[in-house]
């Protein structure tokens, strides 16, 4: 191959690539999902105050999903998740579970937030995450930090989606922000993205997931989840989602990635990604978000920690399939002419 034809090569390279996520610019909305489902054995009572409760241990997970004109398939999940509560107010938890009837629930119990959220199941979730108050439904969680042992390398596919549990074209706004630094002693961040707002009413007219019954669970223990103080209350929500990219953090490709933290609608950083590691700092973590629609009430499904890869599109690799078959055969035409003069002489 001559070194024109290597350039050519590489540049047809680069444009298959560039074609496969030319519609990663921007967050977008996730139209549609497909999911797996792990069948559990179901148990009976799993604490006291849950005597009456069946939990069906099974797993409903996103393998892929649609947004925009891109499909997008799981790549990577976290194995750490951090909880970040501040310490002005009370420290309840809510979480909700699918049911399937009166004290039959689809998903496995939690007996601990973080260990809820993590993972891939939409069967279960967080309730008024970033709520601050006294109250039963409110949370006061300022941070989550979903972490990835070591690290990962940014590149122009890759995606963070983020799932709650809501009426169609009412969910919640929130922030989010990709973790570029990490302490792994001290199990903190030590750097931050540029921080993006998902404005509230992010869905479409229909959820990408149809309506489900669910039931919401409280407690007044901070992570713990092992005695619920109430489970009474019910609904009827389905499962909304939206998809990031690297671009929209200001991230370079090849930049290390060690995970990303959701935030309240409220904080802000004041133009520096610096103060979004202090979660106690009220300048820029405000302990008053309410819980209100459109405000810090976010019902996250656990679909949390997962990283998802864009899919090329057939026609993008056929194009580039044809573009280096043809680079392939120049390159062993002129081989094989080089070797008849060669052979000549």
């Amino acid at each position: 191959m001559t070194a024109a034809q290597h350039r050519l090569f590489v540049a047809s390279l680069l444009a298959i690539g560039a074609g496969a996520q030319g519609a990663l610019r921007a967050q977008t909305v996730i139209s549609s999902f497909t999911t797996t489902t792990f069948a559990g054995s179901p148990n009976g009572p799993v604490t006291t105050d849950e005597t009456n409760f069946t939990f069906n241990n099974t797993v409903t997970s996103v393998t892929s999903f649609t947004a925009g004109s891109t499909a997008y398939q799981v790549s990577g999940t976290a194995d750490q998740v951090f909880v970040r509560r501040n310490a002005v107010n009370a420290t309840q938890s809510s979480v909700w579970y699918t049911s399937t009837g009166t004290g039959v629930f689809t998903a496995a119990h939690s007996e601990d937030y973080g260990q809820l959220l993590l993972g891939n199941n939409i069967n279960r979730g967080s309730d008024n995450t970033f709520a601050n108050g006294t109250g039963p439904t409110t949370g006061n969680i300022e941070r989550l930090d979903f972490v990835f042992t070591g690290s990962l390398t940014a590149n122009a596919s890759m995606g963070f989606a983020v799932f709650d549990r809501g009426a169609s074209s009412v969910h919640d706004g929130f922030k989010i922000a990709l973790i570029t630094g990490w302490d792994g002693v001290n199990n903190v961040p030590t750097a931050y993205s540029q921080l993006f707002f998902q404005a509230p009413n992010w869905t479409p007219a229909l959820n990408a997931g149809g309506d489900f019954d669910y039931t919401l669970f409280r407690y007044n223990a901070n992570n713990d989840l092992s005695a619920a103080t109430a489970a009474t209350e019910t609904g009827n929500q389905g499962i909304g989602g939206v998809v990031f990219t690297i671009g929209n953090f200001n991230v370079a490709p090849g930049t290390p990635v060690y995970g990303y933290s959701l935030f309240g609608y409220d904080v802000t950083d004041a133009g520096s990604s610096a103060n979004l590691i202090d979660y106690t700092n009220t300048t820029f973590f405000p302990t008053t978000t309410d819980g209100a629609t459109g405000g810090g009430g976010i019902d996250l499904a656990a679909v949390n920690g997962i990283t998802f890869s864009a899919i090329p599109e057939p026609s993008t690799w056929a194009l580039g399939g044809v573009t280096l078959a043809g680079l392939a055969i120049a390159a062993r035409r002129r081989a094989t002419s080089k070797a008849g003069v060669q052979t000549a002489s």
